[in-house]
């Protein structure tokens, strides 16, 4: 790597690092004013503190940092050189603008894999230890293909998807055991709803009663269209959500809900975004680089500034109202990940060149 390529990377990094923790600073003293009493339910003192924003930053803040930053490193690292004429001097010299910015490129591309890596893992660990944390959940779910599990004693839940705003749980599966682990009854019910008073109304229920005594014997069935049963504990099925799970999870669970016959277009678009989103890091600093070597034309910062955050507010907006789309099950939100990310390269590649 030669001099000048490695002058502007490590500015690069430097400045990203810097954005990251500056903001999260920010952030975090924010969150201690505004959260305060969530911050105390955490725990008292120190520990209680940093349990909090060890769960709340990472979860909720770090998925959009990391992008942003990138841009702010890109925008910072080309904007003050070129302020005080150094990206002219670099012209002078015979140098393409877009020289400089390739190796910038570059390692924003090495970052897009590891924000991949840690949306897949701080994030989403972080994501649901936090949503645990605030509505009371202690057991953590584990997944199989195309459901979710959990066990509480010797009673076992299966359960395909949940909403946790309207209390209903959709594809459930009991399976009641005595301490010996052989099966006393299933429950297999189309929906529940779990009540304040933690009642569950089943909806479409089948019950298979069996024999311990005699494992030959023909289960006892019967059917009910709606009935009630009494589970109370805790409500940690109503995190059941595929939203949780890890990009491989949510390719299986996709697989399973199609070989069902039933529609899964808003699961699919939403491990296209998840997939697409890591690559924002790399996108922003293509935006970022055009417009701080456009500081030498305008020698003002705070005009550049001003249009990256008009672009960077409008990707957002528009990534939100896809989002918004594929969420109610429009095909279109399959595609719009993608279509959003080659059209803004597009503008940053036009503006790029435009400056080159």
């Amino acid at each position: 790597m030669r001099i000048l390529s490695r002058y502007f990377v490590f500015g690069y990094l430097r400045f990203y690092a810097g954005i990251i923790a500056v903001s999260m600073l920010v952030i975090a003293i924010i969150e201690m004013m505004v959260n305060f009493d969530d911050v105390i339910d955490y725990g008292e003192g120190i520990r209680g503190l940093a349990s909090y924003l060890f769960l709340r930053l990472p979860s909720y803040y770090l998925p959009f940092l990391i992008p942003v930053a990138s841009f702010g490193a890109a925008f910072l690292c080309l904007g003050l050189p070129a302020r005080s004429l150094e990206i002219l001097a670099t012209k002078a010299s015979g140098i393409s603008p877009r020289r400089l910015a390739a190796p910038i490129l570059g390692v924003a591309l090495l970052l897009s894999g590891l924000a991949l890596w840690l949306n897949e893992t701080l994030v989403r660990d972080t994501a649901r230890r936090f949503d645990a944390a605030e509505h009371g959940g202690s057991e953590e779910l584990f997944e199989s293909r195309g459901a979710f599990w959990y066990q509480r004693g010797e009673t076992l839940f299966s359960v395909e998807e949940a909403d946790r705003e309207s209390r209903e749980l959709r594809g459930v599966t009991i399976y009641e055991r005595d301490r010996q682990g052989r099966l006393l009854r299933s429950v297999q019910a189309e929906a529940v709803q779990i009540g304040e008073d933690q009642r569950w109304r089943l909806v479409n229920a089948v019950f298979r009663e069996f024999s311990p005594e005699n494992t030959t014997a023909a289960p006892r069935v019967r059917a009910e269209a709606e009935t009630w049963l009494d589970f109370g504990g805790d409500l940690a099925l109503l995190d059941a959500d595929p939203r949780n799970l890890s990009l491989f999870g949510l390719s299986r669970y996709i697989e399973a809900i199609e070989h069902d016959g039933r529609d899964t277009t808003r699961y699919r678009a939403l491990w296209h975004a998840r997939v697409a989103d890591p690559l924002t890091v790399l996108l922003f600093a293509l935006l970022g680089a055009p417009l701080g070597m456009g500081v030498e034309r305008s020698r003002s910062l705070a005009v550049a500034a001003l249009k990256g955050i008009v672009v960077v507010g409008a990707y957002y907006g528009l990534q939100t109202t896809f989002a918004l789309i594929g969420s109610a099950g429009f095909g279109i939100g399959v595609a719009a990940p993608w279509l959003l990310l080659i059209g803004f390269t597009a503008l940053g590649l036009w503006l790029l060149y435009r400056g080159g």
